[in-house]
This record gives C-alpha cells, sequence and structure tokens, in this order.
C-alpha cells in the first residue's frame, strides 16, 4: 500500500510544510501552507450551528506563521470548480477536494451529545495525498464551547505541524535518495510521530538502500503486525530476510505474498528471482513448483524453475562432500537428491530447448549437458549436444561443451575437431575458455604427449594458463607414466626437457631441474649394467649431467625438505665407478 503512491507524490504533499521554516511574520498567508477546515459534523441530533461555529474559530486562529487556514469563501470557491458547494462538505469530500487543489492538510471533526447533556468532540488532521492520520485528543465541553473547542484543536495542530515537518523533511530526503540523511530524518519523525506509517516505512525503505538488513526488517515486520496482508511490505520482509541469509524467513514471507497475487505468474518469478539472486536457488525452484502444477506448459515458468534446479544441484553437491568419496567406492558419485535435482533441471530447459528452438537461450543447451556429465551419462549429453549444433551452429559454447563429452566417450579426435571448430567461431577466446590447454589434456591423456605438446606451446601463446601449469601438466605425465614406474626413463627425461622449454618461473625450473636430476641418475643406473666399457662411456655424462641438474634443483631441495645429498652421493659413486672402468680398460 505504501509504495503504490509515488515517492514524488509524498513529497509534494509533504513540501508546504518545508516552504517557510524560518519566514518572519511578514510573509504573505498565500506564501504559507495551507489547511482546509470543513465544518465539523454531528453524529446525532446535535446542533449543526456548533460544528460551524468551532470551524469558523479554528480558520481565525490559524493564522500562523508557517500555515493558515483557507477561508469558507476560498473553500466554496474551490468546490464550486468541481460542482459542489463548502456546505456540502463532508470529512471524505473535504479530502478529495483538498487533493485536486494541492492543499496538503485537512482538519476532519465530529461530535455528539454525551449522557451528561455536554458534546463530545473528536477531531483528526489528514495529510494529502497520503492520508496520514493525526488523531487530536477528544474533548468533552458545553456545547456553547466552541472557543475552546477550536483552541484546543489549536494546540494539537502545533504539535501536528511539528510532527508533519519532521515527516515531511524524511520524505523529502527519501525522494532525493540521500539515503543516509534519509535515516537521520526519519528517525527523528518517528521520535516525533512513533505511530506514523509513513515516517516508518520511509525509514526501512532508508535502512534496505543502505544495505543495513537487520534494521530495515524490524520496521518492516512492525508495520506487518497491523498490515499482515500488505503485499509490499511481505515482498519487502521476504527479499531482506534472504540478504540475512535466514532462508526459513524468506520463503515465509515469499509464500503470504504469493497467497495474495496466487495467480500472477510474473509476480511468481519476480519473487524466485529474489530468493535466486540471494543464492536460495533450491527455494527460488520451490516457490515455482506450484506455478509449475498449474501451468507446466508455461515456457517462462519452466526456463526459470530448470535453471534455479540446475544452480540448487551444483550448491547442494559442492555442500556435499559424497562425490569425492565416491571414486573410490561402489556408491553412485551424486546423492539421490542432487541427481534429482540435475533430472529436473534437464526436464525443463529441455521443454524450453523444444519450444523455443533457436530463440532459446544457448546456455540452457549447455546446462543440459553438463548435468549429464554430473549423472554420468555421457552418450545422452553427446545426444543433446549434437542435437544444439544443429540448432545453434554458430555457437562456439556447443562445441566446447560437445569436446569435453566427446573426450569422456574416447572420442579423441572429434574432441579435437570440436575445440578446433570452437576456436574458429571464437577466436578471441570470449565463449569457450582455455581451449589449447583443453586440447593439450585431451592428447596427454590419450597418450599423445608430443601433440599435446605444441597444444600446450599455442596455450602459453594465448596465455590461456601460467607457464608454470602448463608444464606441470608434462612433467606429471612423464613422471607418473615413464620415470615413476621405470618403464621408458628415456622417455620421460626427454619429456621433462620439453616443459623446460616453457616460460616456467624461478621455483618451478628449480623442481623440474632436481627431478631431472634424479630422472638421469635413474637412466645411468639401467644404462650402467653390466659395468662394461661400453656401458661405463655411455652412461658417465648421464651421470655427470644428473649432478649438474640435482645441483641446479637444490632451491627446490631445500623448500621441499629432501635431501639433495641423498642424489649426489649414489651419483658421485656411479661417476667413480664408470670412471675407474674407463681408466682400467684404458691400461690394458
Amino acid at each position: 500500500m505504501f509504495d503504490r503512491l509515488s515517492v514524488s507524490l509524498v513529497v509534494a504533499a509533504v513540501a508546504a510544510f518545508l516552504l517557510v521554516p524560518l519566514m518572519p511574520q511578514t510573509v504573505e498567508a498565500q506564501e504559507r501552507a495551507r489547511l482546509m477546515v470543513p465544518d465539523l459534523q454531528p453524529t446525532d441530533d446535535s446542533r449543526e450551528r456548533f460544528g460551524e461555529d468551532v470551524a469558523e474559530e479554528l480558520r481565525d486562529l490559524i493564522d500562523l506563521q508557517r500555515h493558515v487556514a483557507m477561508s469558507e469563501r476560498d473553500i466554496d470557491q474551490a468546490a464550486r470548480e468541481f460542482e459542489m458547494r463548502y456546505r456540502d462538505l463532508d470529512c471524505t469530500t473535504a479530502r478529495q477536494l483538498a487533493s485536486q487543489i494541492d492543499v496538503p492538510l485537512v482538519l476532519c471533526g465530529e461530535y455528539h451529545t454525551a449522557a451528561d447533556g455536554e458534546y463530545y468532540l473528536e477531531a483528526t488532521f489528514y495529510t494529502i495525498p497520503a492520508l496520514e492520520e493525526f488523531p487530536v485528543e477528544p474533548l468533552t465541553l458545553y456545547y456553547r464551547d466552541y472557543e475552546q473547542a477550536a483552541r484546543h484543536i489549536l494546540a494539537s495542530f502545533e504539535r501536528t505541524a511539528e510532527q508533519v515537518l519532521a515527516i515531511g523533511l524524511c520524505q523529502s530526503e527519501r525522494g532525493s535518495q540521500n539515503w543516509e540523511q534519509a535515516v537521520v530524518y526519519c528517525t527523528q519523525a518517528l521520535e516525533l510521530a512513533p505511530e506514523s506509517e509513513q515516517a516508518r516505512y520511509a525509514l526501512a525503505r532508508s535502512y534496505f538502500e543502505t544495505e543495513e538488513w537487520e534494521n530495515a526488517l524490524h520496521h518492516f515486520e512492525y508495520l506487518l503486525e497491523d498490515d499482515p496482508r500488505n503485499d509490499d511490505l511481505l515482498h519487502n520482509a521476504a527479499y531482506v530476510s534472504a540478504q540475512l541469509g535466514d532462508t526459513d524467513r524468506a520463503r515465509e514471507y515469499y509464500s503470504g505474498y504469493l497467497e495474495i497475487n496466487p495467480d500472477d505468474v510474473n509476480v511468481r518469478l519476480t519473487v524466485a528471482y529474489d530468493l535466486a539472486q540471494a543464492g536460495d536457488y533450491y527455494g527460488a525452484m520451490t516457490l515455482l513448483e506450484q506455478g509449475m502444477e498449474q501451468e507446466p506448459e508455461n515456457v517462462e515458468l519452466n526456463e526459470a524453475f530448470g535453471m534455479y534446479a540446475f544452480r540448487a544441484a551444483l550448491n547442494l553437491q559442492d555442500l556435499d562432500p559424497s562425490p569425492a568419496v565416491a571414486q573410490d567406492s561402489d556408491q553412485p558419485r551424486l546423492t539421490a537428491e542432487v541427481a534429482e535435482l540435475y533430472r529436473t533441471a534437464i526436464q525443463a530447459l529441455d521443454f524450453v530447448l523444444e519450444q523455443r528452438g533457436a530463440e532459446a537461450r544457448v546456455t540452457h543447451a549447455v546446462n543440459i549437458m553438463r548435468a549429464y556429465r554430473q549423472l554420468d551419462e555421457p552418450e545422452n549429453a553427446l545426444e543433446i549436444g549434437q542435437r544444439a549444433s544443429e540448432i545453434f551452429p554458430g555457437e562456439a559454447r556447443i562445441h566446447g561443451q560437445l569436446a569435453g563429452v566427446q573426450n569422456e566417450l574416447g572420442n579423441v579426435d572429434d574432441a579435437i575437431a570440436s575445440l578446433e571448430r570452437a576456436m574458429e567461431l571464437d577466436p578471441e577466446g570470449a565463449e569457450v575458455s582455455s581451449p589449447w590447454t583443453r586440447m593439450g589434456n585431451f592428447l596427454m591423456d590419450a597418450g599423445r604427449p608430443d601433440e599435446a605438446i605444441a597444444a600446450f606451446h599455442n596455450a602459453q601463446e594465448r596465455q590461456e594458463q601460467q607457464p608454470d601449469q602448463l608444464a606441470s601438466m608434462i612433467f606429471s605425465h612423464a613422471y607418473g607414466n615413464y620415470i615413476q614406474e621405470r618403464t621408458n626413463i628415456q622417455r620421460g627425461v626427454e619429456l621433462i626437457e620439453e616443459a623446460k622449454e616453457f616460460n616456467v618461473s624461478t621455483e618451478f625450473r628449480e623442481q623440474l631441474n632436481f627431478f631431472h636430476g634424479y630422472a638421469l641418475m635413474r637412466l645411468g643406473e639401467q644404462i650402467q649394467q653390466p659395468q662394461s666399457l661400453e656401458t661405463a662411456r655411455r652412461s658417465l655424462p648421464i651421470f655427470q649431467r644428473a649432478r649438474e641438474m640435482v645441483q641446479a634443483g637444490e632451491g627446490h631441495a631445500q623448500r621441499t625438505g629432501q635431501s639433495v645429498a641423498g642424489l649426489l652421493d649414489p651419483i658421485d659413486t656411479y661417476i667413480e665407478i664408470q670412471e675407474a672402468i674407463i681408466a682400467r680398460e684404458g691400461r690394458r
């Protein structure tokens, strides 16, 4: 109800109270804020003359520095423009008239005869157009004491004017988006007028804009106590709760909001979007479920539902450690809940893809493929990828994702072709990240290191990855496949030498040198058997090179706590042996 009034209108309504805060007594009446005082109305058969006299006396009294009451004549002239007369005005029509002629305050009053024959009078000041109410303390008096009644209302008006002025300052700062100053003024306004919904709402929104979420929520909830089905308040309270991370409270308020707007798809989408923006994708998806039940063919609902289900699966998978554990066990790689979320996302997004075709977002096809890959169903991922490549033939993202699927299925050449197509469509790498690096990984895993190294050099040139990372992939393959298992140490040495061709850091080069020396030592050990003159001559330079490399990698050994002497001692022994064999054979 509150934000349905434009802030500019509210500010305009109270601006008149701000026109002359320090004006001297000589200010003309037309420069002051006007107040409309129609006749007070009897609610029984009490004398009408009493209400007329109180209103007339009050109009005479309100001729103040900052405010002036409209005369009966001025009110009547304004009323005639709308085919009314002064004598016909009641509280409702007076407020309507005031809103038409930009009068910011109206005094309405009623009275009736009490049991003892005295008049019981009640009056209220209304701001226009916000209709903020400022009641006057009720008064019981003799029916001829209209002057006392007017003075009593005047005293209340002086307090009301101060309150309205404070609220006006509050609203003015809010309207100017001076949020921090608005917090100050609105706090002061609430101290003067603690029942003012206008000031409290403005304060809540100012706290909202300054992201003081707890303070904002406090005031929104205070207002909700009196108006629990106000959809604007529910929406604000829900959003702020979500920002505070209180997803249960946010969902509760959003559910209340949707109860008021159950059939409005746009409202439901807006509510879900707010929750998703706060990171509660599961809550966003849940709020859309009822709409999906009502409109299962609604493409917009399916789209949002599928997107949030996919993100909820990713979030839950990150929180659940079981996938990492399951790699070495017979348990499923995903929990049942995560798997179900992925399948839900696939179903909804595939429906959108079918309905919209090339008008759908490419991301939906990519995410369907990603979901199938998480479910360990690469064949299904391949099928959707091939279909998507026909729907979106010029989209590099499809081919980039398709490459990963083809590689998982062992179709390395197809994967390479897909990456090459992606790079052709996206030469700047804006859509597909690190294609040469991925290609190198595919080739290295397929046992084609020479091709992989060529791809890694392209990756270095394009600055896809740090050189240390690229060289590390080559080193890991060399050490794990050839050196550690001693299946082909010579090949491992060659690959380490290839890794050292990259522009690696000093620290990583020291690591490569250290293991290069270790690998050369192991290679020399194999070659020096059976310790003949020929093997000695072949292995000696290898051991000497090994010693050189280990010394060059001393920094790595020191950083990792490894013993350089533990390698140099046996290397030196091997060198002495080979030199002795060569010397012995030379003396014969």
